[in-house]
């Protein structure tokens, strides 16, 4: 287990941040896909220039409404709560609680004033999201869902690395994720809930395969984070 954390920590934080680094677009693309390419390689470049902004503007509403609920729960959610919550869930709540709120250096009433944004640059800033990580990501095929031109279509993209593209069995369990992008404002941005439950059975199968409680296992991949040991209080409110 702890031969494993760092390398599968250092997936994790990315994949759920959608940190996919621009695959080539291929010949006979739709002006749909190419749009969707174009949203990976957009926000690729805003978090190599480390510009939180620019990178929060290129997820969707729903997944703003998401970080408003997990910010709720590493402030005040209660120890029961939490561990009722999603295995993604749970892991952010720690990851968060443990790096953010409990570091000494941001209090609760800081980190309640973070916008998504501020979560972004803060995660590159302590080495969560490193431009090693970015790169190594890429995208496959993309299938469209509905007419990629009207508000609301959607678009299926297949996680990759990008060793992986060149050689499928390098996939590992890439290839039981995928990203999901809605077209919203006349512009696709990515859906953070669709990669939510997929990582969600990845870490699930995986706990199972490894024989591993899944509460060990997220406190394995945060303390390979922070090189900082993860204690039980971290599943207390921090609103205390």
């Amino acid at each position: 287990m702890k031969l494993a954390g760092p390398r599968l920590a250092r997936a994790v934080l990315p994949a759920l941040l959608c940190l996919p680094a621009a695959a080539q677009t291929p010949a006979g693309t739709s002006d749909a896909e190419a749009a969707v390419r174009a949203t990976f390689e957009a926000y690729r470049q805003a978090l190599m220039a480390g510009d939180g902004e620019a990178a929060a503007s290129l997820v969707d509403r729903e997944t703003g409404e998401y970080y408003r609920q997990l910010q709720r729960l590493v402030l005040e959610g209660s120890e029961e709560e939490v561990r009722q919550r999603s295995f993604v869930d749970r892991f952010l709540v720690v990851a968060f609680r443990h790096q953010f709120a409990g570091d000494g250096e941001l209090s609760g009433e800081e980190f309640a004033a973070m916008e998504l944004a501020d979560v972004i640059v803060r995660a590159m800033e302590i080495g969560w999201i490193n431009s090693a990580a970015i790169e190594q990501l890429a995208v496959g095929p993309i299938r469209i869902e509905g007419n990629g031109r009207i508000e609301g279509s959607e678009a299926v993209a297949a996680a990759r690395t990008r060793a992986s593209l060149e050689d499928p069995s390098l996939a590992g369990g890439m290839d039981e994720l995928e990203y999901r992008f809605v077209n919203e404002d006349g512009r696709w941005k990515f859906r953070f809930s669709a990669l939510v439950s997929s990582i969600d059975g990845v870490m699930r199968n995986l706990a199972a395969q490894l024989g591993a409680d899944e509460d060990d296992l997220i406190f394995t991949l945060v303390e390979s984070l922070t090189g900082v040991e993860v204690l039980p209080e971290v599943w207390e409110s921090q609103d205390r």
